[in-house]
């Protein structure tokens, strides 16, 4: 196998690594035969990613020895930082680990608006994503590394909709009047696709920018969003509000969803706009990500993430889906879950 085949995917056991090995692998085709590898701590639900062809790596990222040969003859690492009190750690190993394996590139996923964070302890797991991405900038300098920083998933308010119908309310712990953005994860992982099958085409793989930020065309109010959920719920947009909720009780919502029973397996078939791959699943939903959620809301709430650029539209070269088509497409998988 030669080293311009292997694009190495970190925590395929994740919403986000899961989807963008999923479409790597659909599109093995347009890649010319890239191999997939897929890290991962646990294997379960990853059927369909085999079944696609993609190898399997079940990993310790703690494990230098393991990582170094999971990033072997990689010529492209894609970091998801891991939901877990250690994730600085792990990401620097693995970091460490592709640069001692002469890896080419190494791009990581981040946050919209990561950058204004200040040494808080309010934004504790924020703070870990900044020294991450310096991390990575020391060892993969210049067009060597690439930055994609992304506003919150579309997809979450799937996770929202019981709550929503019993309440008639999009809760959330966000102030009503700040903007914030939301794109499709589908849309995200067609614009890293994009980017990957362009540069493997060439004979140095390496990013024009160091950091994408990826955002919609328009961010909107708590009360906008909630108008256009309202068509997803067929419920009355004049009634149905958008309510600020406390961080406690937005977590302790969230934790219910790993248990209730609509969010533990993923549909069989395309729905809406949404593969299958798309679609959240409530074991996702550890304890760590709903913390980095809950940062990035109070981070919103300080006006630090009404951010928009060109970039996600560039690089799927069409416009994004915007919000409230993406409620009126998905009615039937809102369904599910009211």
């Amino acid at each position: 196998m030669s080293q311009n085949q292997v694009i190495c995917i970190t925590n395929v056991d994740g919403l986000i690594g899961y989807a963008l090995a999923c479409r790597l692998l659909e599109g093995r085709q347009e890649l010319q035969n890239i191999h997939v590898r897929c890290l991962c701590r646990s294997t379960e639900g990853l059927e369909e990613l085999q079944r696609l062809g993609g190898e399997i790596m079940q990993v310790n990222y703690q494990d230098e020895n393991k990582l170094r040969q999971a990033v072997k003859q990689a010529r492209c690492v894609f970091l998801i930082p891991e939901h877990s009190s250690q994730r600085v750690q792990e990401a620097e190993n693995v970091i460490k680990a592709a640069k001692q394996e002469s890896v080419e590139h190494m791009a990581m996923k981040s946050w919209i608006g990561v950058e204004h964070v200040k040494q808080e302890h309010e934004f504790k797991t924020l703070v870990e994503y900044q020294q991450i991405e310096e991390k990575l900038k020391q060892e993969f300098p210049g067009s060597k590394h690439c930055v994609t920083r992304i506003p919150l998933l579309n997809q979450l308010f799937y996770l929202m909709t019981p709550m929503a119908e019993t309440q008639e309310a999009l809760r959330l712990p966000v102030k009503q009047d700040v903007k914030w953005g939301t794109i499709d994860l589908r849309d995200m992982v067609n614009a890293i696709f994009n980017l990957i099958r362009d540069q493997s085409k060439q004979p140095s793989f390496g990013t024009q920018k160091q950091v994408i930020r990826l955002t919609p065309e328009q961010n909107l109010k708590g009360e906008q969003i909630a108008r256009g959920m309202a068509l997803s719920l067929e419920k009355d947009p004049q009634h149905f509000k958008y309510k600020q909720i406390s961080d406690n009780e937005w977590e302790e919502y969230m934790r219910e969803r790993r248990n209730d029973p609509r969010y533990k397996n993923r549909p069989q078939s395309e729905g809406g706009t949404e593969k299958p791959y798309t679609m959240p699943i409530g074991r996702y939903f550890n304890d760590g990500l709903i913390q980095e959620l809950n940062e990035w809301f109070k981070l919103a709430s300080q006006q630090k993430v009404d951010v928009t650029t060109k970039d996600l539209q560039e690089l799927l070269q069409h416009a994004p889906i915007n919000l409230e088509e993406y409620f009126k497409s998905n009615r039937e998988q809102f369904r599910r879950f009211r």
